[in-house]
């Protein structure tokens, strides 16, 4: 009965390895566009404190470069 558990358990980690996503490269990296998220945080703190409502139609944009 622990065998059968035991085999269970491998099974299940190699199952569950076999799903685990590739690592990702410089190349696929370099010029990726994201969101600024340190720029929005900036623009929502400022205007909280002003009391100030923000609506983010589209965010600030950056571009990821690999060094």
């Amino acid at each position: 009965m622990t065998r059968l558990f035991a085999l269970a358990g491998i099974a299940g980690l190699l199952l569950a390895a076999g799903c685990a996503p590739v690592p990702i490269t410089k190349a696929e990296v370099d010029g990726r566009v994201l969101c600024n998220d340190l720029q929005m945080d900036q623009v929502e703190r400022q205007a909280r404190r002003v009391n100030a409502n923000v609506v983010w139609i589209n965010c600030p944009q950056m571009v990821l470069r690999a060094s």
